[in-house]
């Protein structure tokens, strides 16, 4: 999706995008920051959306800086922000050149999700590049597993040609991961795919964990009484080194 495209969903983001910093039932994302940060620590949220993540993460940092493409999405973050130690960036991870935010850790949910594979990789160099040594990425992803798993619970309250027709309709390509979100096919990933990625960009040290959402960000019509584990993304951390 386009800058464009994202400025026209910036009044309804809350209602149409998962904001995973609203729905972490286990504060996986906060645990993070509490581990990773520090009095003397800068962080940079990239791909920060309206500033979930961002105003998260702030207590655990000496400052914060919210970097996205959309402007009308980093007007609207400025809007809910109060916190004197954050700021807020329009720019670019696109580019082959994109600007750099220097920071201790970086955080980057649910950014890596377009379709083509060599522009997710130059975003997540990027990221990368704005990191000193010795600091941290954290990135956060959809989970392919968690998609099949909320099929698989669906059965349980829902007609099975139901839900056949709904995945028919939903997956894009299974091989690369592609699943339907809001109608754009989106990159969903395995735990040992993005094990594997950071270990690619040559960050060390790496660990996955699971960010658990309630189910009825997966499944309308959920049961409140639906007793299987619920949906997860993918949290990555790796540490960069010289």
């Amino acid at each position: 999706m386009t800058a464009k495209d994202w400025d026209a969903l910036a009044d309804e983001f809350s209602s149409r995008v998962l904001e995973i910093s609203e729905c972490d039932i286990d504060g996986v994302i906060t645990a993070a920051a509490k581990r990773l940060g520090g009095a003397r620590k800068m962080a940079t949220d990239f791909g920060c959306g309206a500033g979930g993540v961002t105003r998260l993460v702030a207590p655990y940092f000496k400052t914060v800086t919210g970097v996205d493409y959309s402007p009308k999405l980093i007007d609207a973050a400025r809007a809910q922000t109060l916190t004197k130690n954050i700021n807020y960036e329009v720019a670019d991870l696109q580019r082959k050149r994109a600007k750099r935010f220097p920071c201790d850790v970086a955080f980057c949910a649910n950014v890596l999700i377009g379709e083509d594979e060599a522009e997710r990789e130059l975003m997540a160099r990027n990221v990368l590049a704005s990191i000193r040594n010795g600091g941290n990425a954290v990135f956060i992803v959809p989970s392919l597993e968690a998609v099949m798993r909320t099929y698989q619970v669906a059965r349980q309250f829902q007609p099975e040609r139901h839900v056949r027709s709904w995945a028919k309709d939903e997956v894009a390509s299974l091989p690369r991961g592609l699943v339907k979100m809001g109608g754009v096919a989106t990159k969903h990933y395995l735990k040992d795919e993005i094990a594997e990625l950071l270990t690619t960009l040559k960050l060390r040290n790496v660990s996955v964990s699971r960010v658990s959402y309630p189910w009825r960000e997966a499944l309308d019509g959920a049961p409140r009484n639906l007793k299987a584990a619920p949906p997860w993304d993918w949290m990555a951390v790796g540490t960069k080194c010289a």
